[in-house]
């Protein structure tokens, strides 16, 4: 029941969504296209008799007849199979998009994103978002019509078994006894029996999908951790290192698979087994009225046909047991990672916004509750240029972040300005886009490409004008003094009201570095200016000082 309610959840999102219509529409038709083979599949249980019973009678002429009629069906089958097809990935296709949509959003939305990694953030949460959804979405489609369409099956079928059943007497222990439908009874307590077997034996499987999903992330993960600091790794020639944690995130892979492959193996003895013996129970369990001609070759056939598509339908768990297991473990799965992102929203406080930027008594702590940096107090006027000095590890970095909004463990009184802020690090963010998104970013409107040039001239990156559209994995590409510089334009693009700069010139000599900051001021005059920095020949372009030092626990 939990599984259910937790379906329910995910999915009420987008089918209670009014503009979802045409979803809707593609569900009724995939139901409805699934109740025609309902029904091309009755026309053929009934033809079977008559073909069997024909034949048996070696009526050539009435062959040819029931050859052609069968052609019929068979032509409407494959259309119905292939558009039903095509229509659900469609559904499926629709269905991802705005669930993927749905928690992209959410997990960006007020810095989720950030903040569920100061503490317990939950596994990979790029796999949940691009494997989960999609395991989720697609099975969810899958499951839903097949069970409506054996359900529509079981009723068409049973009345037909029920009445080729007729009326059996049988005596036991001298008593006699009349038994309507024998035919239903059997099919209903094997396909029981078997249901009940398949989730006892395959009830571990839920754990070892989960289990599965996780290692194989972790695995994926290490693999671009890898990719993405390979300059680091070469230089401190740690191949022998990362050979071997790669290979332990594999072997946990391999012995989950070996769990799994062990666990089904003891699931297929059963199911494969259940599955053949399904086909021969009608024919022995009617041979006796065959053998007594009360019925033909022909109803033999269609009482077999009847009762493995009863006991096809009844077996829908049984048969799709295996995609339950994963279906349940990627639910359980997208509910943790979407009730960690409403706990991490739950967990941000909001700062008030005024004119100037402030602190009184603020105390920023660490996520397990402990004193980082207490007693801070300092104020910034509009245009004011503050510059925050302390001994490293002391929590200035926290501090910025503070002040940006981003870090949620503080306590205090602060106001921060109104308008746009940005926070430029110590080591840029620099995405695998064209440099002109590179320059823009974070803005998503594309700049002026005469902005751009003149930009790249200020910083010192003239040599990049005619790159403009060049993608490039650019971390790579430019030294680290070089990504300072972008950095740095990057803000005399954005423009914004107030800039946290986190030893954002680190990577830059003093001669340089001072000439960029001047040019920063000229250009950003009215740009309150708040900066941690080592470089003491830089702190005369600042106005005002604050020697961060003392640490104090929360009253």
């Amino acid at each position: 029941m939990n599984t259910l309610r937790t379906f329910y959840r995910l999915c009420l999102p987008f089918w209670r969504d009014r503009s979802q219509w045409r979803a809707w529409l593609m569900l009724a038709a995939v139901i409805g296209l699934g109740l025609l083979v309902v029904q091309i599949n009755v026309l053929i249980n009934s033809w079977s008799k008559t073909f069997y019973d024909t034949l048996t009678a070696f009526d050539t002429h009435a062959l040819y007849g029931l050859v052609g009629e069968y052609t019929l069906y068979l032509a409407a089958y494959v259309l119905i199979i292939v558009f039903l097809d095509y229509i659900r990935k469609g559904l499926v296709l629709r269905w991802r998009q705005a669930m993927t949509g749905r928690l992209t959003d959410a997990w960006l939305a007020d810095q989720a994103f950030y903040r569920l990694g100061l503490n317990g953030e939950p596994d990979n949460p790029d796999q949940r978002i691009a494997q989960d959804v999609d395991i989720m979405v697609d099975l969810s489609i899958e499951l839903v019509a097949s069970l409506v369409i054996n359900l529509a099956q079981v009723g068409a079928f049973v009345v037909i078994l029920w009445n080729l059943s007729g009326v059996q007497t049988f005596e036991l222990f001298g008593d006699s006894y009349t038994v309507h439908g024998y035919l239903v009874w059997i099919v209903l307590a094997y396909t029981l029996f078997g249901s009940v077997l398949t989730h006892l034996i395959g009830k571990p499987l839920h754990r070892l999908n989960y289990e599965r999903e996780h290692r194989e992330a972790d695995f994926r993960a290490s693999l671009l951790r890898k990719r993405d600091h390979a300059e680091q790794i070469a230089l401190y020639r740690g191949e022998a290192v990362e050979r071997q944690q790669l290979a332990q995130r594999f072997a946990a892979i391999a012995e989950n698979w070996r769990q799994l492959m062990g666990r089904e193996r003891d699931l297929g003895l059963f199911t494969v087994a259940y599955q053949r013996l399904s086909l021969i129970i009608p024919v022995f369990a009617a041979l006796p009225a065959f053998m007594a001609k009360a019925i033909t070759l022909g109803g033999l056939m269609q009482i077999r046909s009847a009762f493995n598509a009863v006991h096809d339908s009844l077996s829908w768990f049984i048969k799709l047991y295996n995609k339950l297991v994963r279906w349940s473990a990627a639910l359980e799965r997208l509910e943790q990672f979407e009730q960690a992102i409403a706990a991490s929203r739950r967990s941000a406080s909001e700062a008030p916004r005024g004119e100037c930027l402030c602190a009184q008594g603020l105390t920023l702590c660490r996520p397990d509750g402990s004193v980082l940096l207490g007693d801070v107090h300092l104020q910034a006027q509009p245009g004011q240029w503050l510059r925050l000095a302390g001994r490293s590890g002391l929590g200035k970095s926290t501090l910025l972040r503070t002040l940006q909004g981003l870090w949620p463990y503080c306590l205090g009184d602060w106001q921060l300005p109104g308008g746009r802020s940005l926070l430029l690090p110590q080591k840029p963010y620099l995405a695998h886009m064209s440099l002109r998104a590179l320059l823009a970013y974070p803005q998503v409107a594309s700049m002026d490409d005469v902005q751009l040039v003149d930009v790249l001239g200020k910083v010192g990156l003239g040599e990049l004008i005619g790159q403009l559209d060049r993608q490039a994995e650019w971390e790579r590409v430019l030294s680290g003094g070089e990504q300072q510089r972008l950095s740095l334009a990057r803000a005399l693009l954005y423009r914004p009201d107030t800039l946290y700069l986190d030893e954002a010139t680190s990577q830059l000599d003093m001669g340089s570095a001072r000439a960029l900051l001047q040019m920063l001021r000229r250009e950003l005059p009215g740009c309150t200016v708040v900066g941690v920095t080592h470089q003491e020949g830089l702190a005369a372009l600042f106005e005002q000082t604050i020697e961060l030092e003392k640490q104090a626990e929360p009253a």
